[in-house]
């Protein structure tokens, strides 16, 4: 499944959960149904593997380099009431991470272009680019496990969630945009080249609001907090991946 279609399959399942749920009846029971949209951004944390001078010279040039870029995710919730405080989730989503970098070309004059980070050749013929922006994303299908908690009695509680997601890699997509002085804009999209491993853990932890407008069903707002436990490559210099973002769903009480 690409990564096109399995977002939209979550997002298209999350939003008619999203509709059900607003026509819900009242009641009380244990399981919980939910669905979640996020937004935020996304860096990482480069690893000097071999303790290298190389090593740490090129991570001293990429963090001079390489900035946050924007991310998103969705998922799929089930939930087991344990009280009115505790609640066991589990479920199933799409979540993304990555970085990206600019360079300004405004002081170069020649004609050919070399990606300073992994030696690919533009032929730019006589027009260069002003600039260039390098973005590196990955998207993952993740099964976050955790303990969800809320506080309080009224319509508005505290709501916070800590747990572990199993991510399975799904694709590893580079972008480059090409912006010349004409306002002319190029993009090219290509699989990023290295070997990324195809499995992390990603621990998670997010507290917000919860409002609660009817016994049945309810909304959280959540700042949350991901970081990939795991290495992504197999070299001297690797990286983990976090995320930080605003959490928007609806849970729905059977």
């Amino acid at each position: 499944m690409s990564i096109a279609s399995t977002r939209a399959l979550i997002l298209v399942l999350a939003l008619s959960l999203v509709a059900h749920f607003s026509q819900a009846q009242d009641g009380a029971g244990k399981w919980t149904l939910g669905a979640a949209l996020g937004a935020g951004v996304s860096y990482r944390s480069l690893v000097n593997t071999d303790n290298s001078q190389l090593a740490t010279t090129i991570i001293t040039q990429r963090n001079e380099l390489e900035t946050p870029i924007l991310v998103s995710s969705a998922s799929l919730q089930v939930g087991y009431r344990l009280s009115d405080r505790f609640t066991l989730e589990g479920g199933i989503g799409y979540v993304q991470f990555g970085w990206t970098s600019s360079f300004d070309l405004t002081d170069l004059t020649f004609g050919d272009q070399i990606d300073p980070r992994r030696g690919f050749v533009y032929n730019t013929g006589d027009a260069l680019p002003a600039t260039w922006t390098l973005n590196d994303s990955f998207h993952y299908l993740e099964i976050p496990l955790g303990l969800a908690m809320e506080l309080g009695n009224g319509r508005w509680r505290s709501s916070s969630t800590l747990g572990i997601a199993p991510a399975f890699l799904l694709s590893a997509r580079g972008t480059t945009v090409s912006n010349y002085p004409d306002g002319r804009q190029e993009t090219e999209k290509y699989d990023l080249p290295q070997d990324f491993a195809t499995f992390n853990l990603i621990p998670y932890f997010s507290t917000g609001l919860a409002l609660h407008p009817g016994a049945n069903w309810h909304w959280h707002f959540r700042p949350k907090v991901r970081y990939g436990a795991l290495l992504i490559t197999d070299t001297p210099v690797s990286g983990r991946l976090y995320s930080v973002s605003v959490d928007v769903g609806v849970h729905y009480t059977l």
